[in-house]
């Protein structure tokens, strides 16, 4: 009886394991067989769906996914420029600070509409990316993201930044956000919206990169969401021009 108990925390595991590699294989079959229509958006993140979504590839340079799923049930779709762009800021950073690894939360689904239990996300425009984290000895961290809290979504960040022993990188948060807006208009993008919590919003506009935030500064809500965003960074964008 007890080898037989001893045996089931192996089996277990392996279990999961074979559940992580399947989701990893549908994950990575969403992009090897992802469709080269151009996408279009319509209506708005409220209130919208998306034609030829595209998805966000689970991991590369500079960034992974919150939950390998979580993409695999298609929930990290967006407007085909927003993956570009993203793909491209990422990748930016991290040829910058080699440490840091942004985690991207949830997106969208395949053709946006209704995205429980967020409020937007309809029209694939709109992501989520995770707080950067740093230690007290300035390493870099990633929001550990677990089915028990929410998949990082139930973290719950201070108004002074903190998670326990870890705290927001705002300066590298307002970094992004200046390599979004920079590189925007070459995808026909701009960003529209920022939403971070209320707390957090003197955090970012104080740090080094964040005074120098410019017109960005004027997009970052500064009244509370109707979800707190706490643990997320959401950024909404919008279609300037229509890429051929």
């Amino acid at each position: 009886m007890s080898a037989l108990l001893r045996g089931r925390p192996a089996r277990a595991v392996l279990l999961v394991g074979l559940l992580w590699l399947a989701a990893l294989a549908v994950a990575q079959g969403r992009i090897v067989y992802d469709s080269p229509l151009v996408s279009r958006s319509v209506g708005t993140a409220a209130q919208g769906h998306l034609e030829n979504g595209h998805p966000l590839p689970p991991s590369g340079y500079g960034f992974v996914t919150y939950s390998t799923l979580g993409a695999a049930l298609g929930r990290q779709y967006v407007h085909g420029a927003v993956r570009d762009l993203l793909v491209e800021a990422f990748a930016a950073r991290a040829k910058e600070k080699p440490d840091r690894r942004f985690v991207v939360g949830e997106t969208g689904w395949p053709q946006g509409g209704s995205f429980w239990p967020h409020h937007s996300h309809e029209n694939g425009l709109s992501v989520d990316v995770f707080l950067p984290l740093r230690n007290d000895q300035g390493q870099a961290r990633d929001v550990a993201a677990w089915p028990w809290n929410r998949f990082g979504y139930g973290l719950a960040i201070d108004a002074k930044g903190r998670l326990g022993e870890l705290h927001v990188d705002f300066d590298e948060v307002a970094l992004l956000l200046v390599e979004l807006g920079a590189r925007a208009p070459a995808f026909g993008l701009r960003v529209q919206q920022i939403l971070l919590t209320p707390e957090h919003v003197p955090l970012l506009l104080a740090s080094p990169a964040g005074q120098k935030l410019g017109s960005l500064a004027s997009l970052v809500q500064r009244r509370p969401a109707t979800w707190r965003q706490d643990e997320p960074l959401h950024v909404e964008l919008g279609v300037v021009r229509q890429r051929p």
